[in-house]
């Protein structure tokens, strides 16, 4: 018997310039991406699983692709900084999912996405997640509590918002790397068969009269990471191309002030996790 393992434990992640892998103590998760490039922009067409959900064979759950983007989000009453709004899919079920802004700071985010089989089908009622982080921080981390079991499908949609600071169209602008992961816990049941005989009675009877279970057996996948790419929605410019596992990473400039000789160094970082060049001025 195979079920979905629940993770109600919130997950705590730290960013490594040289984007590593996943490390799992207890029950929290630290996901830290490795290098890989992902289409954000095409649906997930894979194994036989089309993208509205329709249940079939499945990919490798660490070998996973998700496509997805980000753009404007919907303003909320009493939320500081600008609305992200974030789409994904994968083609297998999830159990969870990691996004991370570096650079960028998240304010604040939903607590619950929104999971679809489609535009016109919604999931089955016990798919969903649960978010949170250290905010502000760098990313956000969304597991499956009690009751829920992620998503169920192929092809499931996830879509959830995060806040900000500064606009969507200030460079180097926001480009999220999406990490998923599925766990499964295998539970073994053994009956042990006896023979009895009742009183009086010449004949027997076999029954079962113990059943062993061993387990659980957990398996934790994971894929990724994958890159949600720049807003979609937010116009041109000539930094298009310059994608966070693309070929040419954008670059963050850091400038810190000597406190003796009031000489301010700036340090040019690609967000690719290469050394960068520093300048004095």
């Amino acid at each position: 018997m195979e079920t979905k393992l629940f993770k109600t434990s919130p997950a705590r992640s730290r960013f490594a310039a040289s984007l590593g892998a996943l490390a799992t103590i207890a029950t929290a998760a630290i996901v830290i991406p490795g290098l890989v490039q992902a289409d954000s922009i095409q649906p997930v067409t894979t194994g036989g699983t089309s993208t509205t959900g329709t249940t079939g064979v499945t990919a490798d759950p660490n070998d996973y692709t998700c496509t997805g983007h980000v753009g404007y989000g919907n303003a909320e009453s009493g939320v500081p900084g600008t609305q992200v709004r974030y789409w994904f899919s994968c083609d297998g079920p999830i159990t969870s999912y990691q996004i991370e802004t570096e650079p960028h700071q998240i304010l604040y985010a939903d607590a619950s996405p929104v999971v679809e089989l489609g535009s016109a089908t919604t999931a089955p009622s016990t798919d969903g997640f649960e978010c949170q982080g250290l905010f502000p921080g760098v990313a956000l981390d969304c597991t499956t509590p009690s009751g829920l079991t992620g998503t169920s499908n192929a092809g499931e949609q996830i879509t959830g918002q995060f806040a900000i600071a500064g606009k969507l169209k200030t460079e180097p602008r926001i480009d999220p790397i999406l990490t998923v992961t599925d766990a499964t816990a295998t539970v073994t049941a053994t009956a042990s068969p006896v023979t009895v005989k009742a009183f009086g009675s010449t004949g027997s009877t076999t029954v079962t009269s113990k059943v062993t279970v061993t387990g659980p057996t957990v398996v934790d996948a994971m894929s990724g990471p994958f890159d949600l790419g720049r807003p979609t929605d937010v116009g041109h410019d000539r930094f298009d191309g310059d994608t966070r596992l693309g070929n040419n990473p954008p670059v963050a400039v850091l400038t810190a002030r000597d406190k003796k000789t009031h000489v301010y160094t700036t340090t040019k970082v690609p967000l690719d996790g290469t050394t960068g060049s520093t300048g004095v001025k």
